[in-house]
């Protein structure tokens, strides 16, 4: 039985792992292929004679703001196309309706400190959640199944995880708002689009449940033992 709970959790650990892993790969494959292309406009421009400011670059990614959007009228897609896009294979022109993109005004606000502090938050409570786990895994081998500290790692992990969840909503909310503020599109009405995962809430509650599922079954474990 310890066998199938250690396979178990230890693919559980291996998907938050290759999760966290292939989320950090695609950044740095992104932050890659955008410092390759600034590196290339430099040398050419370089070449040409023009000369720019070394912060541009770093001033341009702070204007970088992200939107979320639906069309107005999304019934009429063929007709109130805010966009279009050529397929290559066909040749054809396609009507398209963008849903999230980036844009970049004159004078965006800088969000990417609240952003990162988000991120930072985020990630530590990915660290908590991992220690609790791990600790609560070691508990289970001990045999120290029906103790307080069961109990203990398993509210530190839910909380974790609700946590986790709840700053998800405060950066999508902190985003959609000061769209508000500062946009109105033609075609487009600003909205939430993705969501924070709904998993993480069920997740959450799941463990702070089943940790007290764990304590009523420690308190009528030591009920019994004082009625013997």
């Amino acid at each position: 039985m310890k066998k199938k709970f250690n396979l178990y959790c230890g693919l559980l650990i291996a998907a938050i792992v290759f999760g966290i892993g292939v989320n950090m790969f695609e950044t740095g494959y992104r932050m890659f292929q955008g410092g390759k292309a600034g590196i290339e406009q430099a040398k050419k421009e370089r070449g040409m004679g023009i000369k720019r400011d070394p912060f541009e670059n770093f001033r341009r990614i702070n204007r970088m703001t992200p939107v979320e959007m639906m069309p107005k009228e999304d019934y009429l897609m063929e007709l109130n196309a805010g966009d279009s896009i050529l397929n290559l294979k066909t040749g054809e022109n396609m009507p398209m309706l963008t849903v999230q993109g980036i844009v970049l005004p004159k004078d965006g606000s800088n969000r990417m400190l609240m952003m990162q502090g988000i991120g930072h938050l985020s990630f530590f409570c990915i660290i908590v959640f991992l220690v609790a786990f791990i600790k609560l895994v070691i508990s289970v081998n001990k045999g120290r199944i029906f103790e307080k500290s069961m109990e203990t790692q398993l509210a530190w992990g839910g909380w974790a995880v609700l946590a986790m969840y709840l700053l998800g909503w405060v950066g999508t909310l902190y985003q959609y708002l000061l769209n508000v503020q500062e946009f109105e599109f033609e075609k487009y009405r600003l909205e939430i689009v993705q969501m924070p995962d709904i998993a993480l809430l069920y997740s959450g509650l799941g463990m702070l449940l089943m940790g007290q599922i764990f304590k009523i079954g420690r308190q009528m474990k030591e009920e019994q033992e004082l009625t013997i």
